[in-house]
C-alpha cells in the first residue's frame, strides 16, 4: 500500500494517537470527559463547547471530543503510563505517534528536540514546541491532497496527549492554549 492510499484511510477526526492502537469502542455511550470539563475548553478556546468522552476497552487510553457553536470538534486524547522514567521527548513522541514516517525522516527525528527544529517530508510538517508540558510536537498531518489535519502531541510526566483539529490558520494557538489549559486543569 502506497503512502497516499494509507493517508487517506486516515479521518480527520482520528489522532495520531490512535494510529498506534486499535481501538475496541465499547457501546456508542458517551459521559462527561474524565480529562477536562466543558469550563475549562470553553475558557480555552473562547466560546462554549459540548464535550462527550468514548467509553473504550482498551486500558490506559481516554478519548474525548469537544464541539464549538461552529461545529468544529477538537478531539483531546490521552494514553497513560505512554513512557516510563527517563523516557520521551519530542524525538519519541514523533516515534512513537507517527509510526509511518519514512526512513529518511526517521533519520531526522533525533533533531527534533531542539525547539525550532523542523521536519518537512512528504504528508507531513512536525516541529518541537515549547511552553506545553514537559516536551511537545506540532504536526500536520495531510490526509488526502490539500486536506490537512492538525496536532498539538505533548508528553506530562509519563502520559502522553494528543489534542487535534483540522487545519485553520489559528489551529496551533487554538491547541497549544486548549493544551495548557487541560494540563493546568486536571480532573481528579
Amino acid at each position: 500500500m502506497n503512502a497516499n492510499m494509507q493517508r487517506a484511510l486516515i479521518s480527520g477526526g482520528v489522532a495520531i494517537v490512535l494510529l498506534l492502537v486499535p481501538m475496541l469502542s465499547a457501546a456508542a455511550q458517551s459521559t462527561s470527559c474524565a480529562m477536562a470539563s466543558d469550563a475549562v475548553v470553553s475558557a480555552a478556546l473562547g466560546g462554549p463547547v459540548q464535550g462527550k468522552m468514548t467509553a473504550t476497552a482498551v486500558p490506559g487510553f481516554d478519548f474525548c471530543d469537544f464541539i464549538d457553536s461552529a461545529g468544529t470538534d477538537f478531539g483531546v486524547y490521552r494514553e497513560s503510563n505512554a513512557f516510563g522514567p527517563g523516557e520521551g521527548g519530542a524525538a519519541a513522541l514523533a516515534k512513537r505517534y507517527i509510526p509511518q514516517l519514512p526512513d529518511v525522516a526517521r533519520a531526522q527525528i533525533d533533531a527534533l528536540n531542539q525547539i525550532g527544529i523542523n521536519i518537512a517530508v512528504p504528508g507531513y510538517e512536525i516541529a518541537a514546541v515549547s511552553g506545553v508540558g514537559d516536551a511537545a510536537i506540532w504536526v500536520k498531518t495531510e490526509l488526502l491532497p490539500g486536506i490537512f489535519n492538525d496536532s498539538l502531541i505533548v508528553q506530562r510526566g509519563g502520559d502522553a496527549f494528543s489534542f487535534n483539529v483540522d487545519d485553520a490558520p489559528d489551529a496551533q494557538m487554538k491547541l497549544t492554549t486548549l493544551a495548557q489549559a487541560v494540563l493546568a486543569n486536571p480532573m481528579p
